[in-house]
């Protein structure tokens, strides 16, 4: 990746302050706790935690910390699991995605994010749409128009892991947030990204490309940084143009691939990994022997 891949999208958030907290209280605190596993990133997590005990400080990785819960229906998610189950009743298991961008962020293009919805209903394509952002501001024709669609479910907070596990969802739609991809690694559910910033387009680019286990829109992207070119593109015929038509092609072009044999490698390569993380926990395995390492030094 270019350095300016990192910034996918116009900002529409204040910048942030985590990396400046990162330089303080790594070097100040005892030790560091590191949300990943060597079977998501093992190159880096191995650099990382040499360079950590270069400078003294014990780390620990302990990941995926979303663990698998009893699969349960609760009367809150009474209208979700109605519709979920309608969804799975009409057009079968694994046919709805799912579309969240988090709590903070939100795409910056609303014409963009319309035209994914528009596409989504034109194909007959179920979905739930869920736009917690204070940032979203959704006009009476666009949330009349998922409404009308007869396939379509928006919320401003939605149950994600009842979602998430339910037999309908086939794919999630999701900025690339870490705790949402935990989550989906819990329930097996394979990712479409859409990056902001952050660690999102990292996020994207190591499952899309490294593991070969997700999707990532990219004629979405916005912004100075977000249209220059992407390396993986070079030497290439595919030349982006980040337009609202490259748009509606990309996501015609996207439900084709995951209901072919593309979606079946992904969405393999995705269960797969899963599986993996989520073993990580075993007796004998990563986090469970961190884990008891970091008992073993600041709790014994």
């Amino acid at each position: 990746m270019y350095k300016h891949e990192w910034s996918p999208q116009i900002s529409m958030l204040p910048d942030s302050q985590f990396e400046k907290f990162g330089q303080i209280y790594t070097r100040d605190g005892d030790g560091v706790i590191i949300v990943s596993s060597t079977v998501y990133e093992g190159v880096t997590m191995t650099a990382t935690k040499e360079w950590l005990a270069g400078i003294g400080k014990p780390s620990y990785a302990l990941s995926p910390l979303s663990l698998s819960k009893p699969k349960r229906r609760l009367d809150d998610d009474k209208e979700v699991l109605q519709f979920l189950d309608g969804i799975k009743s009409k057009f079968g298991a694994r046919s709805l995605i799912y579309i969240s961008f988090g709590t903070f962020f939100w795409p910056p293009q609303q014409e963009k994010l319309t035209v994914l919805i528009e596409t989504l209903i034109a194909n007959q394509t179920p979905f739930i749409f869920s736009h917690a952002s204070q940032l979203a501001k959704l006009s009476d024709e666009f949330l009349a128009m998922i409404k009308d669609s007869g396939i379509g479910l928006e919320m401003t907070w939605s149950p994600q892991e009842t979602i998430l596990q339910h037999e309908a969802t086939g794919w999630f739609i999701t900025h690339g947030g870490w705790n949402s991809i935990q989550e989906s690694f819990e329930h097996k559910v394979p990712l479409i990204f859409w990056p902001m910033g952050a660690d999102q387009p990292v996020n994207a680019a190591y499952l899309g490309i490294t593991h070969k286990a997700a999707f990532e829109l990219i004629e979405v992207r916005s912004g100075d940084n977000g249209i220059k070119p992407l390396l993986r593109f070079e030497n290439t015929d595919y030349k982006p143009t980040f337009t609202v038509e490259a748009v509606k092609a990309e996501v015609e072009g996207l439900l084709v691939k995951i209901k072919g044999e593309e979606g079946r490698v992904v969405r393999g390569n995705f269960e797969k990994l899963s599986e993996k993380m989520l073993k990580s926990w075993d007796e004998g395995e990563e986090s469970r022997t961190e884990l008891d390492a970091f008992f073993k030094k600041f709790v014994d």
